[in-house]
């Protein structure tokens, strides 16, 4: 699986099959794949928030919904999204104004492509 360099040191993988292997274990398939469906309706409309927040230049609001992603991502193993929402969260907290906007960028655009791909990743680690 092709990776990312999200802070330029380390390659950061869509998912971290550990992570969702783990759950599997101690929730089951089924369980995993409700969580994984309601993640991917919340991230759809939390990338909508952070496109509208940041071309209004509302950092509230950018922060708290990277904040969010931050967490939610990270628990289920989506460690890419993770990875770039804290770099939302972190370039706002700092009020870094030239990194705000390719950390939101690069944030949106792997929201869209993990929704396409995170249910065939997940499937991939239930069969593993």
């Amino acid at each position: 699986m092709a990776g990312f360099k999200g802070t330029g040191e380390t390659i950061v993988p869509r998912i971290d099959r550990s992570v969702v292997e783990s759950l599997i274990g101690m929730l089951g398939s089924d369980s995993v794949h409700a969580f994984i469906a309601e993640f991917l309706e919340q991230a759809g409309s939390q990338r909508g928030l952070l496109e509208a927040a940041y071309q209004s230049g509302d950092n509230e609001t950018l922060y708290r919904e990277s904040h969010n992603l931050v967490s939610t991502a990270g628990n289920l193993g989506v460690k890419r999204t993770s990875r770039l929402a804290d770099a939302v969260q972190v370039a706002v907290r700092l009020e870094d104004t030239e990194a705000i906007g390719p950390a939101v960028k690069a944030l949106l655009t792997e929201l869209d492509a993990m929704v396409d791909e995170l249910p065939a990743l997940i499937d991939e680690a239930v069969a593993a």
